[in-house]
C-alpha cells in the first residue's frame, strides 16, 4: 500500500509542477532561491499504513551556510530551512492519517488533495517570497508561548535569513534571538554555539 499512497500523491503533485526529489519521498518545485517541497513520510505497520504529510521551504544560501559552519559537506540528507506539518496549516485535516483499506485511502487522499489546493500551495507560494518567510520566522520564534522543538534551529535560520536579505543587523538584534534562546532554557552548549554561528557569519561576505 506504500507504494500505492506515494505513486498516487505523485501524480496529484506532479500535475502542479512539484516533481520527485532522487532518494526521498518528498517533492520540490524550484524559485529563484530555493525549493518550495512537500514531504510524505509513510510508515507500515501491521494495522495499516500510518502517513504524515509536511510541506517546508528550503532556501538555498542558509543551507550552505549551515553545512559550511559546521563543517559538513552537503550530503544525500534532506535539509530544510523551515518546515510545518500540513494540518498545521489546513486544519480540517490530521496530523497523522491509518490507512487501512481502498476505502479510507480514497477518502483521506481526497482530503490531503482538497487541503493542497485550498490551502496548501499558496502557503508554499506565500513562503517562497524571502521576505514573507522572514516575517513568518520572527513571529514563529518571538510569539510563541511554548517552546518550539526546534527553536535553535530557527533561529539559525532566521538571524541568517535577515543578513542574506540585506537587514541591518545589529548587536542588539542578535541579542533578540539569544535572549529566546535563553528563556526558553536552551543547553549552554547550544547558547556557545549560537555565538559561534554568529562570529562565522561576521567573517563571511555576502
Amino acid at each position: 500500500m506504500k507504494q500505492e499512497v506515494i505513486r498516487k500523491l505523485e501524480n496529484f503533485l506532479n500535475d502542479f509542477h512539484y516533481y520527485k526529489i532522487e532518494g526521498h519521498n518528498a517533492f520540490q518545485q524550484l524559485f529563484k532561491r530555493g525549493s518550495k517541497i512537500v514531504v510524505l513520510n509513510a510508515t507500515a505497520y501491521e494495522d495499516g499504513l500510518m502517513l504524515e504529510v509536511q510541506l517546508a521551504i528550503r532556501v538555498d544560501e542558509i543551507e550552505a551556510n549551515i553545512f559550511r559552519f559546521y563543517k559538513q559537506q552537503e550530503t544525500e540528507k534532506l535539509s530544510l530551512s523551515y518546515w510545518e506539518n500540513h494540518s498545521q496549516i489546513s486544519l480540517g485535516i490530521s496530523k497523522r492519517n491509518l490507512i487501512q483499506n481502498e476505502i479510507e485511502l480514497s477518502k483521506i487522499l481526497s482530503e490531503i488533495e482538497n487541503a493542497f489546493v485550498k490551502e496548501g500551495f499558496k502557503w508554499l507560494d506565500d513562503l517562497s517570497n524571502l521576505n514573507n518567510l522572514s516575517e513568518h520566522l520572527k513571529e514563529v520564534i518571538f510569539s510563541s508561548v511554548k517552546r518550539k522543538p526546534n527553536l535553535f534551529k530557527l533561529c539559525q535560520r532566521s538571524y541568517l535569513l535577515q543578513i542574506l536579505l540585506g537587514e541591518k543587523i545589529t548587536d542588539a538584534v542578535f541579542y533578540e534571538y539569544y535572549e529566546q534562546l535563553q528563556l526558553h532554557k536552551i543547553p549552554e552548549h547550544q547558547l556557545e554555539e549560537f555565538l559561534e554561528f554568529k562570529s562565522f557569519l561576521s567573517s563571511t561576505k555576502y
